[in-house]
């Protein structure tokens, strides 16, 4: 299974895999039974929730929805083809929607009872994460040491945009759409936190990290199958080095998607991992490259 590297949840809408876009994957999945009534969307049962979704017909913009027979049909074809090719972000955000669909109640029910008011306003306000809702500028100017200029600074390192997570389509609901929009958005804060760049082996450990945390079945496929992307040699030092650590941290650390992060620029990034209970890796990446054997750079 693949990695889910800012790399690979990043690109233009119109990539294809293996000659065949995701538009097209809809379609093809569509027509296998034009004649099924789409399903009807997870009504939030908690008196506290803030929206639910009683239709799946346009319950968003971009919104397609599906029945459980093309959603089956969709979750082997992403996963197959996510397999063959790693880098296919398409298919593994499709993968990431057609199996989420027990875990992104659970996490609902985290932010509306765990995450207490900040979790409370991320459903009420629905921030979304991009340069036209990030004053990009402003954090350059924050001080050294805050999540803000950490942030900016990761970004500009790891020559990334916010601006280019691919939109979720496929979840009827429209709160627990908005869920996997927001994962999928803060995962470069995760990448921040934790002290990792953007590259495969890189990207297995926050997968790692991600799995403990939050559950989602994407990132446990993405941890147990990833690694098989990789030498042995490389496996055996990355998992021996960083694996323990990222699922004890992931595990014991607050829930990430409780985080509002747009809210905490001007916090010390240091302050912001002890709050949230995630502690230093055994070693920093820049530590991890530098050991390792020459062919395993």
């Amino acid at each position: 299974m693949s990695l889910i590297s800012s790399t690979l949840l990043r690109s233009p809408s119109s990539a294809r895999v293996g000659g065949t876009s995701v538009r097209a994957l809809s379609h093809l999945v569509a027509s296998s039974s034009s004649n099924s009534t789409p399903s009807t969307s997870t009504t939030a049962i908690h008196s506290r929730s803030i929206h639910a979704s009683t239709s799946t017909s346009n319950a968003y913009p971009g919104h397609i929805p599906i029945n459980r027979f093309q959603r089956s049909l969709l979750a082997v074809g992403s996963a197959v083809t996510s397999l063959l090719d790693p880098y296919r972000h398409d298919m593994v955000a499709v993968l990431g929607e057609t199996t989420s669909d027990r875990q992104l109640p659970r996490l609902r029910e985290a932010l509306l009872t765990q995450c207490g008011e900040e979790g409370l306003a991320i459903l009420r306000d629905r921030p979304r994460l991009s340069s036209e809702t990030i004053d990009l500028e402003k954090l350059r100017t924050m001080p050294e040491g805050s999540l803000g200029r950490a942030y900016i600074d990761w970004l500009e390192a790891c020559k990334v945009t916010p601006d280019t997570r691919e939109p979720v389509r496929y979840i009827d609901d429209p709160e627990l759409a908005y869920i996997m929009q927001r994962y999928r958005e803060c995962h470069d804060f995760y990448h921040v936190l934790l002290g990792f760049p953007v590259s495969v082996s890189a990207e297995l450990v926050v997968k790692w990290f991600e799995m403990a945390n939050m559950g989602l079945p994407v990132a446990v496929l993405s941890s147990v199958f990833g690694p098989l992307r990789l030498s042995s040699a490389r496996r055996r030092r990355l998992s021996s080095t960083y694996l323990s650590w990222a699922l004890r941290t992931g595990s014991s650390s607050q829930s990430l998607i409780g985080i509002y992060w747009e809210k905490r620029w001007s916090q010390n990034i240091d302050e912001l991992r002890r709050e949230l209970g995630i502690t230093p890796p055994p070693m920093t990446w820049s530590e991890f490259r530098a050991s390792a054997p020459k062919k395993a750079n």
